[in-house]
């Protein structure tokens, strides 16, 4: 039977898609890229080595895929919560919130997207053009929010998109506390506290 216009195989191949891509993230974030073997994967999948080159070509591409995805599914759900309150202050603090709880709850991907992301200023040119794209939009989405905010007043700042990034950059900073270990406090108190640090920043008195 379809399933939202879906046939049944069709279900059954995104579902065990998803299954792999999900095994390859936890995979790849223990044992880094070169280490990893697609039976390595198919193991952790519970499918044969042939069943996952049925979807994938390469390593390379589970690898490039797993990061895609977890990354626009990242994307939707900080905007998604972003655009939803009219507040400023809810919307930078949603934009945080959003970012370190989803990394809080997905610790494995975390680990390979900081592994890729981390080395852009040493091997700028290596990083896939799409993920350059998904991380720009990480930024542009804030950026926006700042923009609107300096317009009414609410913010003093003049610099909407370096500011966009230094917040970015701190909310990851955070992540990284937590998943080191560093910070013992609960989540929700680091999230206030970051926020709290921000917003006595760039507010107007």
């Amino acid at each position: 039977m379809p399933v939202k216009g879906k046939t049944k195989q069709e279900v059954v191949s995104e579902f065990r898609c998803a299954e792999i891509l999900e095994a390859a993230r936890k995979v790849f974030s223990k044992n880094g890229f070169n280490e990893t073997t697609v039976d390595d994967i198919a193991g952790a999948a519970g499918v044969a080595k042939g069943t996952v080159y049925l979807y994938f070509r390469s390593k390379r591409e589970i690898y490039l895929a797993a990061l895609t995805q977890g990354i626009a599914r990242l994307n939707e759900e900080t905007r998604e919560r972003v655009e939803a309150p009219d507040a400023i202050q809810a919307k930078i603090r949603a934009f945080i919130g959003t970012r370190v709880r989803y990394f809080e709850e997905n610790r494995d991907f975390f680990k390979i997207y900081q592994s890729e992301f981390g080395n852009i200023l040493v091997h700028p040119a290596n990083l896939h053009k799409d993920f350059k794209e998904l991380y720009c939009q990480q930024a542009r989405l804030l950026e926006s929010v700042l923009r609107e905010a300096a317009k009414q007043g609410a913010i003093r700042c003049t610099r909407a998109d370096s500011t966009a990034l230094i917040i970015y950059d701190m909310t990851r900073a955070l992540i990284f506390q937590r998943l080191l270990g560093w910070s013992r406090v609960d989540v929700e108190k680091d999230i206030e506290f970051l926020f709290d640090l921000i917003w006595r920043g760039i507010a107007n008195p």
